[in-house]
């Protein structure tokens, strides 16, 4: 399976616990840090406010193994945090890169090393990067970030060109670019994307107009198997596909689940979406699925279409993708009834 070779990419793979700890940086180290150096990769906590303490561990490996002065963390309790405010941090962790040109980037994504590594490594290089060679060539540039999104321009398509390179500049932060300048005899403007999280290519020949760019960019990125949200729920649960949910506590488990699932998800990805909901974050949603109130593990079968639910009632110990796909065919068979929830039940998937 592919995974990406970033700069980055190694981040947080085989480390052990070194029992790192936060290492702030003083007031006037900071101040200088921004006044001389290129970038400031900073992370502005409360070290007693317990979301700082969950991004002390990851940031502090981070550090370690970057080896780079330039990423600090800062203490913005007590007497510091005027200096805080006179840079516009208010809310607690924030992570921010800040330029020597007077820039400054957010970083909003997930707070795990690799992320925030691969965000620093992205956010550094030119978006797009601009190179000589077409698709065949490009080797291990498919390779460069988590998702990595591709342009072959008609040389003649002078409009496509800044439409990519619009976009690049408005996702940079999330994603890699690569806009290939060769002529490589193409008939008319092509987009490549690579997902290498969950290897997967997408091919566009629609790139007329900036809606179409976006909806690829959205395409490209979606996960095989997403995290499910009050914010995203509505694009599954309205698109005519089953969902087949997991409920999951820690984040282990939740990468173990995608690991495992990943081919299958392939597989039946025409007509079912695998996805997974933290039980921490929606402790009623089992429930509201016919679990037991307050499960924390648990596997249900939705027929968004139909309203009917099932239950997987084998354990959720060790969870293998052969028991899920017997499950399913059990389902589709009729071997497997819908949770009785005082409305007409029908056996198809």
């Amino acid at each position: 399976m592919k995974r990406s070779i970033s700069l980055f990419s190694f981040l947080l793979l085989g480390v052990a616990r070194l029992g790192l700890a936060w290492n702030h940086v003083s007031e006037q180290s900071l101040q200088e840090g921004l006044d001389s150096h290129a970038y400031m990769f900073i992370a502005f906590v409360l070290p007693t406010q317990e979301e700082s303490k969950a991004l002390e561990k990851e940031w502090t490996v981070m550090q370690e193994k970057e080896k780079d002065d330039n990423i600090v963390s800062f203490d913005c309790s007590g007497p510091h945090l005027k200096f805080c405010k006179d840079l516009d941090v208010t809310s607690f962790p924030s992570i921010r890169l800040y330029h020597r040109d007077g820039r400054m980037d957010r970083y909003r994504g997930d707070r795990k090393g690799r992320s925030m590594g691969m965000f620093l490594h992205r956010t550094l290089a030119p978006q797009p990067l601009e190179i000589g060679v077409d698709e065949t060539k490009v080797g291990s540039l498919s390779l460069l970030d988590d998702v990595v999104i591709i342009a072959h321009p008609h040389p003649d398509d002078w409009d496509f060109w800044d439409r990519f390179k619009a976009l690049a500049k408005h996702y940079r932060d999330r994603y890699s670019f690569i806009l290939s300048i060769s002529d490589s005899g193409k008939k008319k403007s092509e987009m490549v994307c690579f997902n290498n999280i969950d290897d997967l290519k997408h091919t566009a020949s629609e790139v007329a107009t900036v809606e179409a760019l976006e909806e690829f960019v959205k395409v490209c990125a979606e996960p095989l198997i997403p995290e499910l949200t009050r914010r995203n729920e509505g694009d599954y649960t309205q698109s005519q596909k089953s969902i087949l949910h997991y409920f999951a506590k820690t984040e282990e488990e939740k990468e173990q689940y995608r690991e495992e699932m990943r081919p299958l998800a392939k597989k039946y990805g025409e007509f079912l979406h695998f996805t997974i909901t933290d039980v921490n974050e929606y402790p009623t949603m089992p429930a509201m699925l016919g679990l037991r109130a307050g499960s924390k593990s648990g596997m249900v079968l939705e027929n968004t279409n139909t309203g009917e639910k099932f239950h997987y009632k084998k354990s959720m110990q060790k969870l293998k993708a052969d028991n899920v796909e017997k499950f399913l065919d059990d389902v589709i068979d009729g071997k497997v009834k819908a949770w009785d929830d005082g409305r007409r039940t029908h056996e198809e998937l």
